[in-house]
């Protein structure tokens, strides 16, 4: 079962679960009155590698609120991201998703 195939048929909460279930505990909640993004972020971010070291051929992918100070903790470690090969997903409100694009530089 993919997470697409997940999200199509259950609510936030079936899907919560049913990643917790199949992610092995590799889902980060972010509390909504959480003050410290980058304590998230880190945490999601340490976690995916975990994920990226048991399972180093499936896709992993981290999924953050879709916010100024998130985006910015991602552009600050898109080598790393690329490196690993794990998808940054910025989530909005609607429920809507965005996939991180990283900035790609001019070769010299």
């Amino acid at each position: 079962m993919t997470v697409t195939d997940i999200a199509a048929w259950g609510t936030a909460d079936h899907v919560r679960a049913a990643l917790e279930h199949h992610l092995e505990g590799a889902l980060v909640e972010v509390p909504e009155d959480d003050g410290s993004p980058r304590w998230a972020f880190g945490e999601a971010l340490r976690r995916s590698l975990m994920l990226r070291q048991n399972h180093p051929f499936d896709t992993v992918a981290i999924g953050l609120p879709d916010s100024t100070r998130y985006r910015e903790l991602v552009a600050g470690s898109e080598v790393t991201l690329r490196a690993t090969n794990i998808d940054a997903w910025f989530i909005r409100e609607d429920g809507s998703a965005e996939l991180h694009q990283p900035v790609m530089l001019p070769e010299a």
